[in-house]
């Protein structure tokens, strides 16, 4: 029950500029690098489990104006089934302060001895496509600094997971 009491207060302040009318103006300067960091609970839908992870991305934007931004990102979960994501993709700014980025990468996970059918390399890990999408709202900003509530889904096939935390980031 804590858990979905979260989840409802970040997508309330998520989506607060959604009920509200949408101001045009920004009252910061849009800066065109952005280096974030995303931390949270994880709920596995496979293993249903809760565990911890981050999220780790750098974005630049594709013009002074523009609200498309491509970059990579970085996530390391800490749950049953232990790996990590790296990955390349875009993020659009929907309306100010609320983005979307979508990330679709390649996981690395622990070596499984039950499935023979990935192929597996010395380093102890065996590799799958996945795609990371994420929903940020900027809540608070502070000049360069900016943090807010994020939701993130992470899919690869036999794994799949939700994180629901706080995303910090610094833009130049």
């Amino acid at each position: 029950m804590r858990y979905s009491k979260i989840l409802a207060i970040a997508i309330v302040c998520m989506f607060r500029t959604a009920i509200l009318p949408a101001q045009e103006h920004h009252d910061h300067e849009h800066q065109r690098n952005e280096i974030g960091f995303s931390g949270g609970a994880i709920y596995t839908f496979d293993h249903k489990t809760w565990g911890g992870g981050v999220h780790l991305h750098y974005f630049r934007t594709l013009g002074v104006h523009s609200k498309w931004s491509l970059g990579g990102g970085f996530e390391q979960v800490w749950i049953e089934g232990n790996h990590f994501t790296l990955g390349a993709g875009v993020k659009y700014q929907v309306i100010d302060r609320l983005s979307i980025g979508i990330l679709p990468g390649v996981t690395f996970f622990k070596h499984d001895e039950h499935d023979s059918t990935d192929e597996h390399d010395d380093s102890g890990y065996h590799s799958r496509f996945s795609a990371h999408l994420e929903v940020v709202y900027d809540l608070f900003h502070w000049e360069k600094l900016h943090m807010g509530p994020t939701i993130d889904y992470s899919w690869a096939k036999n794994d799949s997971h939700i994180m629901v935390g706080i995303h910090a980031a610094f833009c130049f």
